[in-house]
């Protein structure tokens, strides 16, 4: 039957059952019997694996401040050695980077867009307030605090160009801490 506005006849359609019985047929099964079937070994077991979700990514943190001659070597408080392994975990390679600590925020902006820059980092970590690049956060450089347990925080910094890639880094912390 022709339907107005359409040009071409409808398919002529079977039942279902017609073509799985065919198929029944052709490989000689009998439906009566029971079916027992051999299951291999399953080799590639990476679908029940943790995935790690920031492989590839590389993040800075201050192993030492300098200033001309004078170097201050940065202890690290446990709670952030602790986001260090949650972050590890997930596939993220930690670069330790040395900053000078200065109170400009130009400075402080230059040596975030060197560092990541140069050593081709997505994000810079720092636990001090105080520290090199927290002054790039009064410049409006992305910035995202997170409280940790102990109630210190840590930042996520960065560059100018970060993107998305800073926001993927926190949420993704933000699942896998403890």
């Amino acid at each position: 039957m022709l339907i107005p506005g359409y040009n071409a006849l409808a398919p002529h359609l079977r039942p279902v059952r017609d073509p799985a019985l065919s198929l029944v047929a052709l490989s000689g099964e009998d439906p009566t019997e029971p079916v027992m079937v051999e299951v291999p070994l399953v080799l590639n077991n990476t679908t029940f694996t943790a995935t790690r979700a920031l492989t590839g990514y590389r993040v800075g943190y201050v192993e030492r401040y300098v200033q001309g001659n004078h170097v201050e070597r940065v202890e690290h408080s446990e709670a952030l050695h602790r986001v260090f392994d949650t972050l590890r975990r997930a596939g993220v390679q930690w670069v330790a980077v040395d900053m000078q600590r200065s109170g400009d925020n130009q400075q402080a902006c230059r040596e975030i867009d060197e560092r990541v820059a140069g050593l081709r980092l997505d994000a810079l970590v720092s636990e001090d307030p105080e520290a090199a690049f927290h002054n790039a956060s009064r410049s409006g450089y992305p910035t995202v605090c997170e409280t940790l347990e102990d109630g210190s925080r840590v930042w996520f910094y960065g560059a100018r160009w970060a993107g998305d890639r800073l926001a993927a880094l926190v949420r993704a912390y933000r699942q896998l801490r403890p």
